[in-house]
């Protein structure tokens, strides 16, 4: 409230923190402009030329990224591949970004060396590679154009606002994602597949296999998602 009076305007990235605002805090209408989280100009059509400058050509790429921590629930992901590798050995899934620095402060790498245990003990060696690095603005747009399916797997329902989700989305991969605010605002059946609940690795795997198996439906949520999000360029904001 102390913060709502002495603003002349509240910025919001989405509906439902707009709603939020007004219907938990009391906020003003008048006083809330939504403002879509920006994205970056990419070129639809270098998929394959990306696959194949980073060596994943024939992959089928999945991927996430972010800072990684326990937040992620990247081993949902993880528990729902090995069905999935048998049938589609081609399969790649990519865990791009490094550590919170506030989680290596306090616990230093515990959660990913346990991603990194469970991968050896589902024997997916082969097919999960982490991507421990801070990268630059254009080689992370690379490897999510590259990417066919992007898995959002946060397990924080009061999550209002992704970036990565909406970086993903103006990539053009198809997104499967947890129920949180912004992915019930911005999915649909067009552009990609909403979860019913968070951590449901059986959920990612149905999720995934439909994807990867129906090339014309995955495609087409791709080139949707990307052709949504041209709306929310920086440039023309």
């Amino acid at each position: 409230q102390a913060i709502a009076n002495l603003s002349d305007r509240i910025v919001v990235l989405t509906r439902k923190s707009q709603e939020l605002l007004i219907s938990e805090y009391n906020y003003h209408k008048s006083k809330i402009t939504i403002i879509p989280h920006g994205t970056h100009i990419v070129l639809w059509n270098q998929k394959n030329l990306l696959k194949t400058k980073y060596k994943f050509t024939d992959k089928m790429v999945l991927s996430t990224f972010g800072l990684i921590s326990e937040n992620k629930s990247i081993e949902t992901v993880l528990y729902a591949l090995p069905e999935i590798v048998e049938k589609h050995p081609n399969i790649v899934f990519l865990v791009i970004g490094k550590t919170h620095p506030e989680v290596v402060k306090k616990e230093g790498e515990k959660y990913r060396n346990m991603l990194i245990k469970t991968v050896e003990e589902l024997h997916l060696e082969n097919n999960v590679f982490f991507i421990n690095e801070y990268l630059e603005l254009n080689e992370l747009l690379d490897y999510l154009t590259l990417s066919d399916i992007y898995l959002f797997s946060s397990k924080d329902p009061n999550q209002a606002v992704s970036g990565t989700f909406a970086y993903a989305m103006s990539c053009g991969c198809a997104v499967i994602s947890n129920p949180i605010p912004h992915a019930i605002e911005a999915l649909s059946k067009d552009n990609g597949i909403l979860l019913d609940n968070f951590g449901k690795s059986e959920e990612f795997q149905n999720a995934i296999f439909k994807l990867i198996e129906n090339d014309e439906l995955r495609l087409e949520m791709a080139r949707i998602s990307f052709s949504q999000s041209h709306a929310t360029t920086w440039e023309n904001m």
